[in-house]
């Protein structure tokens, strides 16, 4: 990621509550297509930071380590 969008999500997951947090991983649980794509990367909902939604595509955005 680009040091300029990897501050931009920094800033927003700063900004972002821990309820708003588990709501969106619970979202993401609850949608099949979501939890397989992380978990055919070895990841899981708990390593999400953000999401973004543009043109009809999903981007989920992982912290890990």
């Amino acid at each position: 990621m680009k040091p300029e969008v990897r501050s931009k999500v920094d800033e927003i997951v700063a900004q972002t509550s821990e309820e708003d947090m588990q709501s969106l991983r619970k979202s993401i649980d609850a949608t099949p297509e979501a939890a397989s794509a992380l978990k055919a990367k070895g990841l899981s909902s708990l390593q999400v930071v953000a999401i973004n939604i543009a043109d009809g595509v999903l981007t989920l955005i992982t912290k890990t380590a």
